[in-house]
């Protein structure tokens, strides 16, 4: 007559995570962090938009793009790197703007020794 039907267990899988820092194009590590800004524009077709701020903690790549209210890091990465290999990317080196406010102050220094 058979037995009670044992219960089949239902294997439950981690839904994967969407990764928050991802690779440089002008460095090739896995350096690059973004954050988001909110700024109280519209853009052109009347979506709400907010300022991804882009940049590598190795080499010093910065970028500011403007991205849907609705966009995720992942997102703002894909537009980063359209926008990076088409040339249409406004791209600061945070480092060099380092070591030249270095210098300016070295300088500076220099300059106030030698008056006296």
């Amino acid at each position: 007559m058979g037995g009670k039907r044992k219960k089949r267990t239902k294997i439950i899988r981690p839904k994967p995570k969407l990764p928050k820092t991802f690779e440089c194009p002008k460095c090739g590590k896995i350096a690059i962090d973004i954050t988001f800004k909110d700024i109280d524009e519209n853009d052109d077709s009347g979506r709400k938009i907010k300022l991804a701020k882009i940049k590598c903690g190795n080499c010093g790549l910065y970028a500011e793009i403007e991205v849907p209210k609705v966009f995720d890091e992942a997102n703002a990465y894909g537009k980063f790197i359209d926008g990076y290999y088409n040339g249409t990317l406004e791209i600061k080196d945070t480092h060099e703007e380092e070591i030249n406010d270095s210098n300016e102050d070295e300088r500076e220094d220099k300059q106030l020794h030698s008056a006296t």
